[in-house]
């Protein structure tokens, strides 16, 4: 964590602090002369490094409440700071503070509340002491938004109240409305509450009531509440010179309480609340605050440093953390693999047991493995000859003149031009009556017909072997012949392939 550097601005000095661990820590005064500038340059030349926040509790502070148009984006932004210029001319210290929408009005208007710091020159010889030593500035704020904060965090106010709080820079008067800031103001010279100041105190409460009261800013009937934040003892002091009336009415709030609730680990001496708003000032981020972009550019860029620095940091634990995990994954792995390989040592082992253990065979195992799968390929491939004897029945019905003399079934050939398919082939030997060996014609056309009807459907392949007749082209055809029957009826082999069936 960088130091943090708390500077407090008043009328008559600035005063320096550090904030560590809950405390803060008083670590100068600089008067608001030469002398005091120069030797807050020194000192801050010598701290080099931390983070500076600047707190102004000056009388030189406007306000003005204004309703504008509920816009969002740039154009927001653009329309707020034309406001400001138009209303605070000439100083770039200013800010906008959204204070709710305005329901009695149109529907989309919204109300502001805009502070500015109307006299930047009492400011700007300390903000240049921090440009000079490239000191960043994390923001300039004001004592009446811290108040504002704080009471929109830390309670629940009536509708309307006024807070007496007390610093180095006087007595600080902030009225607040329906839970908003809405107006501010300081009574320099009152830093502490006794007999001699009591009586100026009350004075001016009255005035800022009067003030509040003329500007319509109260209601003409009602009862303004009035907090004081001090502690009991100046608090009793103060309290004989208050008076309750039909329009206001004065409450004490422990400052100590208030200090306790957010935190503050060292209680704040006396009645002076600048311990705690100081430490309300570190603590609650994104608070308003009136510094313009050129002030706050060293800490944006320190910002963005520690951006990269902490991304840097996170992608490396990151990259440590996948390292770990990526470590972790391949021991678990190495160690499965000594579990496997015990494993398969002991089932190698057992199988070497068992195999020990077996009958001999009266042949070795390798060729018996092969052997068994030819046998497999061999039974998987063949076809069987049941549906060429279911063919060669239904074309023998057809010719019931051919008798059925002899078959011959052949199988586990290779099909020529189809791979690895298994072909079978059968032969069939037919006899025809013996008349018909005087007609030579009759016993062609049987043989013809018959390989017809065996070879369909289309695609079987069926062909005669052998004919009943002689046809060679040396001898004479005749259609019938003369002289005596020979003994041995005439005969017919047909063959029939058959491919890839079973």
């Amino acid at each position: 964590m960088p130091t943090r550097h708390l500077l407090y601005l008043d009328a008559n000095a600035l005063h320096s602090f550090r904030w560590q661990h809950g405390s803060i820590v008083p670590a100068g005064h600089y008067p608001a002369d030469d002398a005091g500038i120069r030797a807050f340059a020194d000192a801050v030349r010598q701290t080099r490094g931390g983070l500076y926040t600047l707190l102004v509790d000056l009388v030189e502070e406007g306000f003005h409440a204004d309703t504008l148009p509920s816009v969002r984006g740039p154009d927001r932004q653009a329309m707020l700071e034309r406001k400001r210029s138009q209303t605070f001319f000439g100083t770039p210290l200013s800010g906008a503070l959204s204070v709710g929408h305005d329901r009695s009005g149109r529907r989309h208007d919204e109300r502001f509340l805009f502070v500015a710091l109307t006299r930047p020159a009492i400011v700007d010889p300390w903000l240049q002491v921090l440009r000079t030593a490239n000191a960043p500035l994390t923001g300039i704020h004001s004592v009446a938004l811290l108040l504002d904060s704080l009471v929109q965090r830390l309670a629940r106010p009536t509708e309307r109240c006024l807070l007496v709080t007390l610093a180095p820079g006087g007595m600080r008067q902030t009225f607040i409305d329906h839970g908003h800031l809405r107006f501010s103001r300081l009574a320099p010279g009152l830093t502490e509450i006794n007999a001699d100041t009591a009586a100026r105190c009350a004075g001016e409460i009255l005035k800022t009531h009067s003030y509040l009261t003329g500007q319509r800013m109260l209601p003409r009937t009602g009862r303004l509440p009035i907090y004081l934040l001090c502690n009991a003892a100046d608090y009793a002091q103060l309290a004989p010179a208050l008076a309750d009336t039909d329009d206001r009415s004065h409450h004490h709030v422990d400052l100590g309480d208030m200090a306790d609730k957010i935190g503050l680990h060292a209680p704040p001496t006396g009645s002076t609340a600048l311990p705690m708003l100081l430490h309300w000032m570190v603590r609650e981020s994104g608070q308003l605050q009136l510094a313009p972009a050129p002030e706050r550019r060293l800490f944006r860029l320190w910002q963005a440093r520690q951006a990269i620095i902490g991304t840097g940091v996170a992608l490396c634990a990151a990259a440590l953390l996948f390292a770990a995990k990526l470590w972790f994954d391949a021991d678990a792995l190495d160690q499965q693999t000594q579990q496997l390989r015990v494993q398969n040592v002991a089932l190698q082992a057992h199988l070497a047991q068992l195999q020990a253990e077996l009958p001999p065979l009266p042949a070795p195992l390798a060729d018996l493995r092969g052997a068994l799968d030819t046998l497999a390929t061999l039974q998987h491939n063949d076809p069987t000859p049941g549906p060429w004897l279911s063919h060669l029945s239904h074309a023998l019905d057809a010719h019931p003149e051919l008798t059925l003399e002899a078959i011959q079934w052949q199988a586990g050939a290779q099909s020529p031009g189809n791979g690895n398919e298994a072909r079978a082939e059968g032969r069939a030997q037919l006899s025809l009556p013996p008349p018909m060996l005087a007609e030579r014609r009759a016993m062609i056309a049987t043989a013809d017909s018959f390989l017809a009807d065996l070879a369909r459907p289309p695609g079987k392949a069926a062909r005669v072997t052998r004919m009943p007749v002689e046809l060679a082209s040396d001898k004479a055809f005749r259609s019938t012949t003369t002289g005596a029957a020979p003994a041995a009826p005439p005969r017919l082999e047909v063959s029939y392939a058959v491919e890839g069936a079973r």
